[in-house]
């Protein structure tokens, strides 16, 4: 596994639980939009994380991590990954953006943090030259699942990109969806034919019982099967 020294550029805090890594390579380094980027740790962890921005498209690599209270792995990156700190990343996972995803519609039903991977994946595309059409569905249970995300109000600016955003539990402030992602979502989709449905790609991320469930109601919907991309079918977890 190659791996890639790196300098914290920026660590924000975005909600009450997500924190906004950016790093600067100090070296040339091979990642697609889409991809793994693993924190290394001083113990041999290598813990990852979506990219979260198209990395062949800015100097630096972004994460989006969520402090969960029970993950020590992921405490230790949050603690490790402040400002000016020296990290090693590595680059993994086998989905990942490529010219073929040009051709057919793009649909990324996320949860939560999952809108890591689907902002690298719409950079890609909407820098692609591709006419074909990208659909986000991000979703959570309440509105501290979501956080703000100023690449939102630009990707809207372009024809090409259609949003939902969606809550099980709003507050009676929320202004737009109330449901699951997936029930949502198609709603949402409902402009697609038959042909479309058979030729989109779509990526879900979430936990595994949200994938599950959500990759069964598509298929059902009639996107094809072979066509309904999750990370969770080729992870492996590894240490250096």
């Amino acid at each position: 596994m190659q791996t890639y020294p790196a300098v914290v550029a920026f660590h924000r805090t975005l909600n009450h639980d997500v924190h906004h890594i950016g790093f600067k390579p100090l070296t040339e380094v091979d990642i697609k939009p889409g991809q793994y980027l693993e924190v290394c740790l001083d113990n041999g962890w290598c813990v990852p994380y979506s990219v979260g921005n198209d990395p062949t498209q800015s100097q630096l690599l972004e994460l989006y991590v969520q402090h969960l209270p029970e993950g020590d792995a992921n405490i230790r990156v949050i603690e490790a990954t402040q400002e000016g700190a020296e990290v090693t990343l590595a680059a993994n996972g086998k989905i990942f953006y490529t010219p073929e995803w040009d051709k057919v519609p793009l649909v990324l039903l996320v949860a939560g943090c999952g809108i890591s991977q689907a902002r690298s994946f719409i950079e890609a595309r909407l820098a692609s030259g591709s006419a074909q059409p990208v659909y986000l569905c991000w979703g959570g249970g309440d509105e501290r699942e979501l956080f703000p995300l100023e690449q939102l109000t630009q990707w809207s600016k372009d024809k090409r990109f259609m949003a939902d955003l969606t809550l099980d539990r709003p507050s009676d402030e929320w202004t737009f969806a109330k449901g699951t992602v997936v029930d949502t979502a198609l709603k949402g989709l409902t402009w697609m034919t038959p042909k479309e449905r058979s030729r989109a790609k779509v990526v879900v991320t979430g936990s595994p019982n949200m994938v599950d469930a959500t990759r069964a109601r598509l298929a059902e919907a009639g996107f094809a099967a072979d066509n309904l991309l999750a990370d969770q079918d080729y992870y492996q977890v590894r240490t250096l």
